[in-house]
């Protein structure tokens, strides 16, 4: 049930994008990597994959870098999950792309209960956007001075 170091970059790298997003100016991914302490090909790895997700775009040449393809408010930590990792289920038997829910013949007791917990965690990340956690942040800085 643990995510991914994926994730964990890909949020820290969107995040530096959320805080530049009002100056519309891309980012270099040698910036990101060393800011955020993300190995470099790793992070270019998953920018091209949130980029096919379509929450980054990129702009090549001199000036050229990654921003955010759409506002910081309308991408979600659900977003990201789902582009690095696939859809959450904390146990096998809610995929339904795993083809039948559950091998077992006999009723599962615990169903119901791994269903629960799968949708609450999916609908705290579906509300925590980059916005929100860019105000977080920013307001955790400057308290801690």
């Amino acid at each position: 049930m643990k995510f991914g170091v994926g994730v964990d970059y890909s949020l820290k790298a969107l995040l530096m994008l959320a805080e530049r997003y009002p100056t519309g100016q891309p980012t270099r991914v040698e910036e990101i990597a060393e800011r955020q302490n993300i190995p470099e090909n790793y992070l270019r790895r998953l920018l091209i994959e949130l980029k096919r997700g379509g929450l980054v775009a990129s702009q090549k040449g001199p000036s050229g870098g990654y921003l955010l393809a759409r506002p910081p408010s309308r991408i979600s930590m659900a977003d990201v999950v789902e582009i690095i990792e696939g859809d959450y289920n904390p146990v096998e038997c809610l995929d339904d792309r795993a083809g039948a829910p559950c091998t077992r013949d006999d009723p599962c007791a615990m169903r119901e209960t791994w269903r629960q917990v799968r949708d609450s965690v999916n609908q705290i990340l579906r509300s925590a956007t980059l916005q929100s956690l860019a105000e977080k942040r920013k307001s955790a800085l400057s308290f801690s001075i």
